[in-house]
Formats: C-alpha cells, sequence, structure tokens
C-alpha cells in the first residue's frame, strides 16, 4: 500500500501478491476505487499472480482537481503504478472508465500491455447505440443510487448486503461526498465528447490477447455490443457472465474470475509456465 508522485499529485496503488510473478493491472469503474477488486485478489494471488490495483485520478485517494480528469492524466498514472512496482509488462483489466484507459494503454504503449481484459467497458468509442444509452441514462437514471446504476437486478434482489457493501466503497470517493453532482457529470461528459472518443477502428490496431467480459444484463454495454467491439479485435474472446449487470466482477465474482483466469492461462501459458514476472 504506497502512494506515488505522478504530475504534482499523489497517486494510490497497492500490490498484492509476490513481485516475481505474472503482473496483472485492475483498474475500477468510475462508481467505484481500488477496494472494489476485493473478490479477485485472493483467487488471483492463488493462481500465481501479483495483482496491482489503484486508485484511478479523482477517486478514493488520488485526490486530484476535476480538470485533470483526463484520459492522458489516467493513462500516465496507470503506467507510473507500473513502473513503481518494477513491472515492464501486466494483464490490464480495466471495468467501465478503466476498460476506457485500458484500452488507450494498450494501443499507445503496447510493450507495456501484455494482455488487455475489458470488463463491462463502453471502452470510449464512438458507438452510436452506446453513446446514446448513456446520454439517456444520464437523464432515466439521475435519481437512481449508485448501486442501482452499476449492478443487475437479479443481483440487488439476491444480495442486498453486498449491493449496499458496493455502495459504501463509492463513499470513499470526492464525487460521493464532496464534489457537486453537476460537476461530477460534467467532468464524466467531457469524457464522452468527439475529440475524447475513439473511432471504432481503433480497435483493430489491439494487438494484445484480448478478453471481452460483460454481465448478460448489462444495461449500458450490451452482450451484442460487446461482441460487436470484439469482432473488431483479431483472435479476441468474449465471455458473458450470466445474473449480473454492468460490475460482473463483484456480482459474479466467481464467474468472472474463471473466465478471466481461464484466458489469461490459455493465451499467456508459455508466460506463466516460464514464471515471467512482470
Amino acid at each position: 500500500m504506497a502512494f506515488l508522485q505522478n504530475g504534482g499529485r499523489r497517486i494510490y496503488w497497492e500490490r498484492h501478491g509476490e513481485p516475481q510473478d505474472p503482473a496483472i493491472l485492475f483498474m475500477h469503474g468510475a462508481g467505484s476505487n481500488a477496494a472494489t477488486w476485493w473478490q479477485q485478489l485472493p483467487a488471483f494471488q492463488a493462481s500465481g499472480f501479483t495483482c496491482l490495483t489503484m486508485d484511478i485520478r479523482c477517486f478514493g485517494r488520488s485526490a486530484a482537481p476535476l480538470d485533470e480528469f483526463t484520459f492522458e492524466h489516467m493513462v500516465a498514472d496507470a503506467l507510473a503504478v507500473l513502473d513503481a512496482a518494477e513491472v515492464k509488462s501486466a494483464a490490464v483489466a480495466g471495468q467501465s472508465l478503466g476498460g476506457m484507459i485500458a484500452l488507450r494503454m494498450a494501443l499507445q504503449h503496447p510493450e507495456r500491455v501484455r494482455a488487455f481484459i475489458s470488463c463491462d467497458s463502453s471502452l470510449g468509442v464512438d458507438h452510436p447505440g452506446v453513446l446514446e444509452t448513456i446520454r439517456s441514462r444520464q437523464i432515466t437514471m439521475q435519481a437512481a443510487s449508485i448501486e442501482q446504476r452499476s449492478l443487475g437486478p437479479w443481483f440487488l434482489a439476491n444480495h442486498p448486503d453486498k449491493a449496499a457493501l458496493y455502495a459504501q466503497i463509492n463513499h470513499f470517493n470526492p464525487s460521493a461526498h464532496s464534489v457537486p453532482a453537476a460537476e461530477w457529470g460534467g467532468a464524466l461528459g467531457r469524457l464522452m465528447e468527439p475529440g475524447q472518443l475513439l473511432p471504432m477502428e481503433a480497435l483493430l490496431g489491439v494487438t494484445q490477447p484480448t478478453l471481452f467480459v460483460v454481465g448478460r444484463q448489462d444495461p449500458i454495454v450490451s452482450p451484442e455490443v460487446t461482441r460487436e467491439f470484439a469482432g473488431r479485435v483479431p483472435g479476441s474472446d468474449v465471455v458473458v457472465v450470466e445474473d449480473s449487470g454492468h460490475s460482473a466482477y463483484f456480482e459474479q465474482p466467481g464467474r468472472f474470475n474463471a473466465g478471466v483466469l481461464g484466458f489469461l492461462k490459455a493465451r499467456l501459458l508459455q508466460e506463466l509456465s516460464t514464471g515471467v514476472g512482470g
């Protein structure tokens, strides 16, 4: 558990596991922070990975003004975490916002990304259907709680205790208690402006082993849209997680972990078997 300095800001990150093991960097979405990956850490460590987590800039313990809430800053922060951990390259898994950052890392710094795992992410690409869904939800879900926006109906009905925990983790973010809702909404909206979005064709440039994970009931990025993304990434795989919404990693951790670990072992088997770390 440590802070690093990047661009004059303190960025919080953690390492779980042995430094010599292959590394995976987990990056959370806009409703969470580093603590959200608690159900992944034991499983991935037991499978021989060292796990890196971080509070993305403007979340949790990584305090920064909203004018620094940009993909450029967030990619630089993630690379700084790899540097601080002395990891040359890592598998990178990102949920929602984290997937947008991970995609840009994979495209802009391919030597640092060993594998790309998109988890319920719109990827920040120019997909008209997804963008319309996001804009519509900004209106229709304005009064909804963070767990209602992020978790699926099956999970909310069957695991109200864990849904409450999801909300409590989010409450450690400045956006939940000290940033006016209009300002936070504006910051998120700026990431979706045309100048920030990547064209769909950019996915053709992803060269790393790639996995797309999506919840069956994800209201933002459907399995159909996810397969459309995957169709543009040569050789990529898709895992659809049943009984989950926009946060499959949290709602169905066993299924999520099995899918991602199975992919990593199959696609990175040689590196894993030789014990190559970061």
